[in-house]
This record gives structure tokens, sequence and C-alpha cells, in this order.
């Protein structure tokens, strides 16, 4: 198998879906904030242990049932095992889901320009639509190659974040991690919430799985995806946990985290890399939204026309921004992101990790 055979198969799937959960809320450090730090630093380290698990095992089943129902868009996939009703379901949630997201990366990408350039938010967020919206020109190719890239310069900028707070903040970060103990069952809670929200881009990324050729790749690749996913998180946990519990009500606690590291090459490069995956997060979503509806055209055998896809991005973008100045990014991110969780929890992962799993095991009894 060539290097690029190996990528396409067991890294890329994992990167594309890490590209696009790492939205406002993920590289600014807010999610991690309200959902981990929170609750102490060791305890939040479990709960990303335990997510990382979780995301494992449903993308392991997810990815075999799309490669063996050649269910390339969210519609198809979840018919496979939810069936008409459930996928009607789980598509409302989605729409909602999907522009709570964008509200969240529209309103960090507003603050982050912000900071960068003093420039108004609403300009920012106009902007930063402009941005997604050409982007959801280009196909899956183009798409996956464009945000794994990203996701690998991600993995290299914020390691190197990680170890200069390490070096220089390094006795108050391993000071955080004792000074309170563990708790299981806030961590097992907490794991379980921030799965069970982030875990519903599986259908709308799982254009992903059409690389596979075998009931391993996928299932190998599903095991990468969770510790793909969440690597970035625990260095950047760590390196949040050395301002505890200052940094717990910090709009962006990456800004936080710059600051106190005084280094302004690096700042000007942290910033454009969250500035990045904020753009891949909306391109990434909005792409799988399109797919969905290009999927209805050829049922209907027809051809989705260029100009929607742009259009779809731009309706969807608008609305977000409206709610992402209104209601803001910690309300957004603390209040949205449990209700949604708790949707997805119910409707998608559950019977995933039951029914899907059953269907994997039937399916492969009878070959």
């Amino acid at each position: 198998m060539s290097i690029r055979h190996f990528l396409e198969r067991y890294i890329v799937p994992g990167l594309v879906i890490q590209a696009v959960i790492v939205g406002g809320g993920y590289a600014t450090g807010r999610e991690l904030v309200e959902f981990f730090i929170s609750k102490g630093p060791a305890t939040g380290l479990l709960g990303m242990i335990i997510t990382a698990a979780l995301f494992s095992a449903g993308s392991m089943i997810a990815f075999e049932l799309a490669r063996r129902h050649h269910a390339f868009d969210y519609k198809s996939f979840c018919a496979v095992y939810l069936g008409r009703f459930g996928s009607m379901i789980f598509e409302l949630g989605y729409f909602c889901s999907l522009l709570l997201v964008l509200a969240v990366i529209s309103a960090a990408a507003a603050k982050l320009l912000a900071e960068m350039f003093g420039s108004p938010e609403l300009m920012n967020a106009t902007l930063f639509l402009i941005v997604v919206a050409a982007l959801v020109f280009f196909g899956n190719r183009v798409i996956e190659r464009l945000i794994s890239a990203w996701s690998v310069l991600f993995y290299a900028t914020y390691l190197t974040m990680f170890l200069f707070v390490w070096s220089k903040f390094g006795d108050a970060m391993t000071a955080s991690l004792g000074a309170e103990p563990i708790r299981w069952g806030t961590a097992i809670v907490n794991g379980v919430s921030y799965t069970g929200y982030n875990i519903c881009v599986l259908p709308i990324l799982i254009f992903v799985a059409r690389h596979f050729t075998s009931r391993s790749e996928a299932l190998i690749a599903g095991a990468l995806a969770g510790p793909l996913v969440l690597l970035p998180g625990f260095a950047f946990l760590l390196a949040l946990s050395a301002f505890y519990p200052q940094i717990v009500s910090a709009p962006l606690p990456v800004s936080v985290v710059l600051e106190q590291l005084d280094i302004a090459w690096m700042s000007t490069v942290v910033q454009l890399v969250i500035l990045g995956a904020l753009f891949k997060t909306g391109a990434g979503l909005l792409h799988g939204l399109n797919e969905r509806v290009a999927r209805t055209y050829v049922d209907k055998g027809e051809s989705m026309p260029p100009w929607l896809r742009p259009a779809i991005a731009v309706g969807a973008m608008v609305v977000a921004a409206y709610f992402a100045t209104t209601i803001g990014l910690i309300d957004l991110i603390g209040r949205g992101y449990r209700y949604s969780s708790a949707f997805f929890l119910i409707v998608f992962l559950l019977p995933l990790l039951t029914r899907g799993t059953w269907l994997v095991l039937r399916e492969q009894r009878a070959t």
C-alpha cells in the first residue's frame, strides 16, 4: 500500500472529522473550559479520555455501515440504521445544530478579527460569511485536502504552544492538575455530553468512508479517529490548566494563554491558525449540507445547480450571524451545546452503538 493510500484510508478520515470539530469553541478553548476544565483540570482530562474512546467506538461502527451500504451522504447513512422516521428527526436536529455551530464560529471569528485588526465585529462576521460561502464551491477531494493540511498545521501549532507553556508555567500546570481530586461521575457525564454534541458530525462527514475497501480498513480508521480528534485538545487542556481557575471566565481562553506567554510571533501564528480552523469548520459543515441537497437532486435524476451551493451557504450563515451577534459566544456554548448534546445522545449515538453494532455483527456473520 502506498503512502497516499495509507493516509486516505486510515488518517484522512480522522483528520477531516477533527478539522471540522475544531471550530470556534474547541480552537479558542471555550468548549474545553465549559465541558472539562471548569470541573477541575484532572477531572477534565479523564472526561476527554472518555470522549476519545466513545468517538472511536462510534466511528468504527459508522464507517463500516457506510462502507457496507455505500451510504456516503447523511440521508443515506442515517436511513441504514435509523429508518425513515429516525432520519427525519436527526435531520431536524442537525439543521438546528448547524445553525448553532455556525453561530459559534461566526462569533469567534468576529471577536478574533476584532482583536487582531481592531475591525468592527459586524464587518468581521460579514467577511467570514463571504469566505465560507466561496469555499463551498469546491468538491469532496479539494475540501478533504484543504482541511487535512490545515489539521496538520493545527497539530504543530498547538503542540508548540503547549511546549512554550510547559517551559514557562510547568509548575503551575502540574500544581493545577493535582489541586483537586478526580470526580469520576462528573468526568463521565461531561465526556459523554461532549461526545453527544460533537459526534453528530459523523453522518455529515461520512463521505470520507468512500475510500474504504474492506471491513478492517473501516474499523482501523474508526479506532484512530478518536485519538486524532482529541490529541490537540489534550495538549491545549494542559496548557489552559496552567491558568486555572481564572481561565474559566475568559470568553477566548486562548487569548489569556497568549498574553501570558508574551511571544509576538506565536500569538500571530495561533490567531491565524484559529481563523483558518473557523473557516474550514464552516466550509466542512455546509459542504455536508450541500451533499444532502445534491443527493435529493440525484434521486430525482437531476443535477444540483451550481449556484445553489453558495446560496445555501450564505442563507445559513446569515441566520447564524444573527444569533451570534444577539446571544454571544459564552451563552451559545454553555446553553446551546448542552441541549444539542442531549438530543444527539438519544437520537443518534445510542441507536448507533446499539442497533448499529447489531447490524455490523449480523452482516459479519452473513458473509
